[in-house]
C-alpha cells in the first residue's frame, strides 16, 4: 500500500551560506538561521513557489542581509501549498517567542489557517525536523525557571492579560454569525469559536461560548512536544467526563470559564503551543 501523504517522505538540506548555490532549484520553504546584534538567535522563514535558489539570490545573499550563518531548504511538491505552510511555521515560531524572528514583508500570516488536510501534517513533519537538525526546539514556548536570589523581592505591575498580537492584533467587525454575548472570535484554522472576559482588565479567566468548535491532539511519540500534547488530550478527556465538551459534535456543550485565554486555546486547538493573544480577536460592532 502506497502512503497518499505527500510528506511521508521529507527532504531538508541544510547548507551554509557561503553555498547558498546549492539551494534546491524547487518550490519549497526556506528557514534561515543566525545570530544577530549581542548573539541573540535570529530565525527568517520564506517560500518559494518556483524555485528558492532563485529566491535566495534575489532577497537574502547581499552585505545588506549577511545575518544568517545557515540555511534549511524543504521541497515541497505541491507548490499550491508553500503559502500556507509558510504561514503556519511563521506563525508557530513566534508564538513560541524561544528565538527572534525577522518580520515577512510578503505578509504571508493572510494564509494561516488554510482549511486543507495536508497543511497540519506538513507543518507538523517539517518543525520536528527543523528541531533536530537545529538542536533546539524554536517552535514550543521555553518554560522560565525563576533563579534563585536572596535579594528582597521587587514589586512588579501586573503583566497584560490581553496583548493581541499576529493575526489576532486588529479587531474585526462582528457579523451576523457571532453570538451576542462574544467578545473574542477565534482564529485559527478550520475551527469556528467565540469566548469573552470574564472581567476587566488585569482578569485573565476566559469564557468560551457554547456551540464553539474544539478538536483533539495529534499524538506523535517521537515528537518533542508528545509529552504536552497528551496533557491537553487529558484535560479534554476531563472536560468531556464534565460535560463540557460534546465528543460526538465536538462543539462546546455550554459556556465554560477557564483560568486564562491560553488553556482555552489549547483546548480548542489541541495545540500545547498556542497561546491566546494569536488566536483571540476582539469583536467590534460596525465596521474596524
Amino acid at each position: 500500500m502506497r502512503s497518499v501523504d505527500p510528506f511521508d517522505r521529507l527532504e531538508i538540506h541544510r547548507i551554509d551560506r557561503s553555498a547558498w548555490q546549492h539551494t534546491p532549484e524547487m518550490p519549497g520553504i526556506y528557514l534561515l538561521y543566525g545570530m544577530v546584534g549581542d548573539g541573540q538567535v535570529t530565525v527568517y522563514i520564506g517560500m518559494s513557489t518556483t524555485n528558492m535558489r532563485s529566491r535566495i539570490r534575489s532577497h537574502h545573499v547581499n552585505p545588506a542581509r549577511n545575518w544568517f550563518g545557515v540555511l534549511f531548504a524543504v521541497p515541497v511538491a505541491n507548490p499550491l501549498l508553500c503559502q500556507a505552510i509558510e504561514a503556519e511555521l511563521i506563525g508557530d515560531v513566534t508564538e513560541a517567542e524561544a528565538v527572534d524572528v525577522i518580520a515577512n514583508v510578503a505578509t504571508e500570516a493572510r494564509h494561516r489557517g488554510t482549511d486543507d488536510v495536508h497543511i497540519a501534517p506538513a507543518v507538523e513533519k517539517i518543525s520536528e525536523a527543523l528541531q533536530l537538525l537545529l538542536g533546539s526546539d524554536i517552535f514550543t514556548t521555553p518554560e522560565v525557571v525563576p533563579a534563585a536570589s536572596m535579594d528582597t523581592p521587587v514589586a512588579r505591575m501586573a503583566p497584560l492579560a490581553r496583548e493581541y498580537r499576529g493575526q489576532a492584533a486588529e479587531p474585526r467587525a462582528r457579523g451576523a454569525d457571532d453570538p451576542p454575548t462574544a467578545t473574542h472570535s477565534y482564529v485559527g484554522a478550520g475551527l469556528t469559536a467565540w469566548g469573552r472576559f470574564e472581567g476587566a482588565e488585569p482578569d485573565t479567566r476566559f469564557v468560551v461560548l457554547s456551540g464553539s468548535a474544539w478538536r483533539r491532539p495529534v499524538l506523535n511519540p517521537d515528537a518533542t512536544t508528545y509529552t504536552q500534547q497528551v496533557r491537553v488530550g487529558e484535560l479534554q478527556d476531563q472536560l468531556v467526563a464534565d460535560g463540557v465538551l460534546d465528543e460526538h459534535g465536538m462543539t462546546f456543550a455550554g459556556d465554560h470559564a477557564f483560568d486564562n485565554w491560553a488553556v482555552a486555546t489549547r483546548i480548542i486547538s489541541g495545540k500545547a503551543q498556542y497561546s491566546g493573544g494569536y488566536h483571540w480577536q476582539r469583536l467590534t460592532s460596525g465596521s474596524v
